[in-house]
């Protein structure tokens, strides 16, 4: 193996390790790298031995990937094998791992926690760019196409953090990168170079050779130089653009209403965060209304695998909304948007929308939600609405639910948790004989700081006796921990069970006054659940406790004596206050996930060199050196005897050993009593040479005869290189002219290999006499 081979493999190394290293900033904890690096290092040292033994680029590659493959298998999903061999149970955790991975990318934003799931995948990505790199750059010695792996590292980090990458995380990869280049085009141009030793001008041409590469090293670095300036300046004057990420949510830029704009996705996943810190106003208000109601953008009944989703709903839909109740039961608002942001086709509103007013935008109302839609994001418009204000007396008497607007989806229970829903809600509304006390009973229940606690951080999944992560309304029943999307969640499906149609409303907390004005900002993004009664429609109830959640309405707090508070709970900063202090005393907290202290860098080593693992390593290690045993030995011997070499002579002596071995292994024997020249042609014959290989056979011969009967200060090491590298050339053209058959048996069972081995007790025996 050449010295500047393993250079290109570390280079390698060194500059995947640089391009995954930016990922760091995209989450709170960072130990995984020290993993990823072992992976890295692991991908390094498999390719330099794999391509000492073969010259088969693809089984290099092949043996990286299994091997890499069984060892973050067996580190991540260890518990799954049968004697050290992975099972279908391997495929499941792991597949339970990226799907853990998914719903944490999913739930936050950068910078991220870390868990199991996450370091699995992110382990697995290095994995995939440290062979890709190490393929291209050293395996095929195509460093150039091994930049492609290394910007797809980098840019995994560039397209979803929120800020823009330190300088560092792009110049030393790059650097790393351009060496790489230079090293591999250093080697080929000294190829070309390469003086004929039989020429009387030799040492002239050399010296010319070394003026060259010379020449060639000053323009290569500059013009990497260039080529890094020109990459840095360029960002800083062409117009930066707004970010894009790897999923959208509640709050996030969105497309459709130019920059600045803020989009709801027609799909709501529990396990991602509505609560969205950016403080940027999505639109100002003025209502003639007293008091404020959260503004509605959209409704939902459709549930699936933790997923509140806008195209699902099932059922009969009618052509037109059901008429509102007569103004002598309710009282009509009006509200002036201006400065609206929100993309289209969506707009904010209190609900239920009785008249829309915007000039020269089209518009129309979901006849079942009364979702108001835009063809286009408007900046301007005016709504009148309705606030719904029936008596409790009024509501326990308005019978069951029989109207076009309630679909199958108002009542469907998840079927993996429909006996704990049941179970539950029974419990909860227990005393409760009509709609309004059942809900009632629901939303106090939800809102007691002593049985759960408001929390923007949900803390690791919880998963099941199998091992299974648990449906999200079975892991919120157990830890009692979430915020809005959770509480929602839990109430319309506690209701649900109660056969109350219920739904899911997703919008905004009523802002705050600024100038007479009203501001609601990203970060007011709200979820709550409305259910349905006879002769009233919809109508909104809150069951989330907290300072940023909504105000129950007034039937949902003077509607019933019963709960825990005689018929409702005000939102106040004490009681979010007591809901934390009492989190711990909670005797429903101690089956939430525990919280795990920070882990330093000497725990993730730790973590990684347990006895269990040195054991699969140590297992791991026997079994390839059993499998390459005679590979290895044969190549110990080779590089033992070209670094025992004192004259260029013994050197040219042990290259010519060599290729007479690997040919005899190949099915190309040596007949006694031949001359070097007809062995000679025997191999260009039988070896089906072409004609620049046949001629690289004769020039072998020829310099292997001047040294062995030329003066010895005549050879020089120029013949020596160009010897080796004709051998090469040599060795693979044959090889390919060989069955699979025979070059499999020439690699795992060279004779070299095997003769040390047979006559190792024989060389044993006589010492110990």
């Amino acid at each position: 193996m050449t010295r500047r081979r393993w250079r290109i493999t570390l280079l390698a190394a060194l500059a995947t390790l640089a391009a995954v290293y930016p990922i760091t900033s995209l989450f709170v904890e960072s130990t995984w790298l020290p993993q990823a690096a072992f992976v890295i290092a692991l991908v390094a040292g498999l390719g330099l031995v794999a391509r000492g033994l073969t010259r088969s680029r693809g089984l290099v590659v092949l043996l990286q990937v299994l091997v890499t493959s069984y060892v973050i298998l067996a580190r991540y999903t260890g518990e799954s094998f049968t004697l050290f061999v992975p099972t279908p149970a391997t495929l499941e955790a792991a597949n339970s791992l990226g799907l853990q991975a998914l719903e944490t990318i999913n739930r936050y934003s950068a910078p991220a926690p870390l868990n199991d799931g996450l370091t699995f995948c992110l382990v697995v990505a290095v994995a995939l760019v440290a062979i890709a790199v190490d393929a291209m750059a050293a395996t095929w010695r195509s460093p150039a196409a091994a930049g492609l792996p290394l910007l797809t590292a980098y840019l995994i980090t560039a397209a979803n953090g929120d800020a823009a990458l330190a300088l560092r995380f792009f110049v030393v990869p790059v650097v790393l990168w351009l060496v790489m280049l230079h090293t591999t085009a250093r080697a080929q141009f000294g190829r070309w170079g390469t003086a004929s030793a039989a020429d009387e001008s030799e040492i002239d041409e050399a010296a010319h050779d070394r003026d060259a590469l010379r020449s060639f090293t000053a323009g290569a670095l500059k013009l990497g130089a260039v080529g890094v300036v020109v990459a840095l300046v360029v960002p800083a004057v062409i117009p930066h653009f707004p970010p894009r990420y790897l999923t959208e949510g509640l709050g996030r830029s969105g497309g459709g209403a130019g920059e600045g704009s803020v989009g709801f996705n027609d799909t709501l996943d529990l396990s991602r965060s509505l609560n969205n810190q950016d403080q940027s106003p999505v639109l100002t208000y003025t209502t003639t209304a007293f008091t404020r109601s959260p503004l509605r953008v959209l409704a939902t009944s459709y549930y699936s695998r933790g997923q509140w989703s806008v195209a699902g709903a099932t059922g009969d839909r009618p052509d037109n909304p059901s008429p509102l109740p007569p103004p002598d039961k309710r009282r009509d608002y009006v509200i002036t948007v201006t400065d609206n942001t929100l993309a289209a086709p969506r707009i904010a509103a209190p609900y239920p929308v009785v008249a829309v007013a915007m000039e020269g935008t089209p518009w129309s109302i979901d006849p079942v939600t009364r979702d108001v839609r835009v063809d286009r994001a408007v900046s301007t418009y005016r709504v009148t609405y309705a606030d719904l204000a029936p008596s409790p007396p009024e509501l326990r008497e308005s019978g069951a639910p029989d109207s076009p607007d309630i679909t199958d989806d108002d009542l469907t229970i998840p079927d993996r948790s429909r006996d704990l829903i049941q179970q539950w809600s029974d419990q909860v509304t227990r005393g409760a004989d009509n709609p309004l006390d059942k809900a009632i009973a629901i939303q106090d229940h939800l809102r007691d700081p002593s049985r759960y606690t408001y929390s923007l951080d949900l803390g690791e999944q919880l998963r099941d006796s199998q091992g299974r992560l648990l449906e999200p309304i079975q892991n919120f029943y157990q830890t009692r921990r979430g915020y809005c999307v959770q509480f929602a969640t839990a109430m319309i499906m506690l209701a649900r069970a109660q056969g109350i149609p219920a739904r899911m409303a997703i919008g905004f907390l009523p802002g705050q006054l600024s100038d007479e004005r009203y501001i609601v900002r990203a970060s007011d993004a709200h979820a709550w659940p409305e259910l349905y009664f006879q002769g009233y429609g919809w109508l909104r109830f809150e069951p989330t406790p907290g300072a940023r959640a909504g105000s129950p309405p007034p039937y949902a707090v003077l509607g019933a004596g019963s709960g825990p508070t005689g018929g409702g709970r005000e939102v106040s900063e004490t009681n979010t206050a007591s809901g934390t202090a009492s989190a711990t005393s909670s005797t429903t907290a101690a089956t939430a996930a525990p919280v795990q202290k920070e882990e330093t860098f000497l725990d993730s080593v730790g973590h990684v060199f347990t006895v269990r693992n040195v054991v699969l390593a140590l297992a791991l290690v026997l079994g390839l050196l059993a499998a390459f045993a005679m590979p290895i030995t044969a190549w110990l011997l080779r590089l033992r005897r070209r670094r025992a070499a004192v004259t260029q002579q013994d050197l040219i002596e042990a290259e010519w050993d060599d290729l007479t071995s690997h040919f005899g292994d190949l099915g190309l024997s040596a007949p006694e009593g031949v001359t070097l020249r007809q062995l000679r042609e025997r191999y260009v014959a039988d070896g089906h040479l072409d004609e620049e290989n046949a001629t690289a056979m004769r020039r072998v011969t020829a310099t292997l005869e001047k040294s062995r009967y030329d003066r010895p200060e005549r050879t020089t090491p120029q013949e020596a290189f160009r010897l080796h590298h004709d051998i090469r050339s040599i060795r693979r053209q044959v090889g390919r002219t060989r069955a699979w058959q025979t070059r499999a048996r020439s690699f795992f069972w060279p004779e070299a290999g095997v003769s040390f081995w047979r006559s190792l007790p024989d060389r044993l025996l006589p010492r110990r006499r």
